[in-house]
């Protein structure tokens, strides 16, 4: 494998990588440092967990990519199964549409109740 260089942005969140070609002068005078990566963690019978985001991390002169689990994984997780257990709402109130039929629910309360917890979940997502 290649040697990789890479350098941190302003926000600390992402990494630049040196240009392929870049001479060790060019990736020296940019600031860039060796670059590595973990491996996502494992659970024990081999599964690859979704909990977990990249995260970049510089120290002792190299940048390293880990893997840090979402702090409101289980949050989120909560409020996804709170929207799926609305599904049937949406689904009883399109079948009613399809067919003429009279809305079993109130639709506007059901797509806002449903937005609120998108909002809720991407808020989290975003580690706020």
């Amino acid at each position: 494998m290649t040697n990789r260089y890479a350098r941190l942005t302003e926000d600390g969140h992402r990494v630049q990588f040196a240009p392929v070609n870049a001479t060790a002068e060019e990736i020296t005078e940019g600031g860039y440092l060796p670059y590595e990566e973990t491996e996502k963690p494992v659970t024990p019978d081999g599964i690859i967990p979704h909990n977990y985001s990249r995260a970049y991390e510089e120290k002792d002169g190299t940048i390293t990519m880990v893997w840090k689990p979402y702090p409101n994984f289980e949050a989120i997780k909560m409020l996804k199964q709170k929207l799926a257990d609305t599904d049937y709402k949406v689904i009883k109130c399109s079948e009613a549409q399809l067919t003429g039929a009279t809305m079993p629910y109130d639709v506007e309360a059901v797509t806002a109740e449903r937005q609120e917890i998108r909002d809720e979940i991407n808020r989290l997502e975003r580690c706020e």
